[in-house]
């Protein structure tokens, strides 16, 4: 659909950015913002990132802060946090900002109550979230892969699962892709550690003590960077060998998971959700501008994760690295820049495809 619109070039989009975690502490978040940063420059956007520590009330304090800044944001991109960011849509609503959301689904609980994007809310005009379904069984499959071609394919299976925070809705998505796949694998056996606090020490000591009492467990399945890290600790205390004898894996990285990935000690870890900020931004522009993706990905967009493991690292840490992406062009992904583009296409593997563009050989 082709939106009108009365914004001349001269005008500059300001887009806010709620970050619930400062970058140079959550490699995730942070680099969330650093792909952003690299849009924002390309699509001439002023980008406007307000950080938090994870909370509700520091939380709730930095998006309330945006929707009323001085001059005002056109579009809010953020995070959604039950409880909380249900009054950061109303106020933006109530405030002509115009908000996409990525990175987690809505909990039932507050579906009712907000409805669809451009519905109850007509300033909402978007919603990307990773499928942490499919990525949580597409998770499991990788490590009984891994177990099975070392310890051979008739090898029972008994997974221990940090489960995470069964409030938050990708909690909820990644528990349920878990259960569902191992439930169609011969031969395995769960063993359930909820509500971890998605933390090292609770991981690292949750696994050491389930490791002493069940002997039989060889993998270890996290639902974030922090409990596979914290994982792979409490195996090691417990005498264990991660990438010999148990195979752990998990969500997203740190700098010492990425290591472990290296050297074999971790075994998978799905990722790739980063680049969601960067996707809406470039969707958020495009529709500023007139173009609007509801024909094309839709309202409600899901973006898929893929694994990253020992023999693929090499290759996925240079999209990484934070030089990376000023090197890419990402006006060639917007239908601004490119009206004969035809479909978005927001997958992670064509930055492995395509060499970097070099902007400072490229006039704007």
């Amino acid at each position: 659909m082709l939106l009108f619109s009365s914004v001349t070039q001269a005008e500059r989009l300001r887009v806010g950015m709620l970050c619930p975690a400062p970058p140079e502490e959550n490699p995730f978040w942070g680099s969330v913002v650093n792909v952003m940063n690299a849009v924002a420059q390309d699509l001439d956007i002023e980008l406007i990132v307000n950080c938090s520590r994870f909370g509700s009330l520091a939380t709730k304090r930095a998006g309330n802060d945006l929707v009323h800044a001085d001059p005002p944001i056109d579009y809010l991109v953020t995070g959604y946090w039950a409880s909380v960011s249900k009054h950061h849509l109303a106020m933006a609503n109530a405030n002509a900002i115009k908000t996409f959301v990525i990175n987690s689904s809505i909990i039932q609980e507050e579906q009712t109550e907000l409805g669809d994007p451009r519905g109850k809310l007509k300033n909402w005009i978007g919603h990307m979230v990773p499928d942490d379904k499919q990525a949580a069984a597409d998770l499991t499959n990788e490590l009984v892969k891994v177990m099975h071609k070392s310890n051979g394919p008739s090898k029972e299976i008994e997974i221990v699962a940090l489960l995470g925070d069964g409030s938050r809705a990708i909690g909820r998505s990644r528990t349920g892709g878990l259960k569902t796949q191992a439930q169609a694998l011969s031969a395995v056996k769960l063993h359930e550690i909820p509500r971890v606090h998605w933390t090292i020490d609770w991981a690292r000591d949750d696994v050491e003590s389930i490791l002493h009492k069940r002997t039989g467990i060889n993998v270890v399945w996290g639902t974030n960077s922090a409990s596979a890290w914290g994982g792979l600790l409490g195996a090691e205390k417990a005498g264990r060998k991660p990438g010999k004898d148990i195979f752990i894996g998990g969500f997203d990285w740190n700098p010492e998971s990425l290591k472990a990935i290296e050297d074999g000690r971790i075994s998978a870890a799905m990722f790739g959700h980063f680049l969601e900020g960067a996707w809406a931004l470039i969707l958020v522009h495009d529709y500023h501008y007139g173009y609007d993706f509801m024909d094309d990905t839709g309202i409600n967009i899901s973006t898929p994760l893929v694994a990253m493991t020992p023999e693929n690292v090499a290759q996925y840490k240079k999209i990484l690295d934070e030089d990376f992406w000023d090197k890419v062009d990402f006006r060639k992904f917007s239908k601004k820049y490119n009206p004969e583009l035809k479909l978005y296409n927001f997958s992670i593997s064509q930055f492995l495809k395509e060499l970097p563009v070099d902007k400072k050989n490229v006039s704007k």
